[in-house]
């Protein structure tokens, strides 16, 4: 009976072992993940520019050099977009960013970012998405 529940004791450390281990791998993952996605967002090309009608603000599409960071890029690469867009006022202060919004799947060499009606909006897989900033609104 003894050597049962020792045998239990040990089984349930090397679970919490197991578990602590596996917490630690994905945050590890997480925040290299998180690293070279910044990493490559600042290594990222312009692909396009298009400013507003009033010429008080602008969008920009980019496209993030994942390649430059090697093997690791590459596999990011397969689970990020192709493209993200920010925009910006006329003295360059940004204002919206679609970077960081990681449930979007963004290109732009196909169709590039565009203002409608006042509205910053950019192309997506299921569509387009965009912003309605009050800074770049007609005066």
């Amino acid at each position: 009976m003894r050597q049962s529940i020792m045998n239990l004791g040990m089984l349930a450390m090397i679970g919490r072992r197991a578990l602590l281990l596996i917490v630690l791998i994905a945050v590890a993952l997480i925040l290299v993940a998180g690293f070279l996605k910044v990493k490559a967002s600042r290594l990222a090309h312009v692909y396009s520019t298009e400013w507003n009608d009033t010429g008080t603000c602008y969008i920009s599409s980019y496209i993030p050099q994942y390649s430059a960071l090697g093997i690791p890029g590459k596999l990011l690469k397969l689970f990020s977009s192709e493209a993200f867009f920010r925009v910006y006022a006329k003295n360059g202060t940004l204002l919206q960013s679609s970077e960081w919004l990681l449930w979007q799947n963004e290109f732009t060499t196909d169709e590039r970012a565009q203002w409608v009606c006042g509205n910053a909006i950019y192309p997506t897989a299921k569509g387009y998405e965009g912003w309605s900033i009050p800074a770049c609104a007609g005066q």
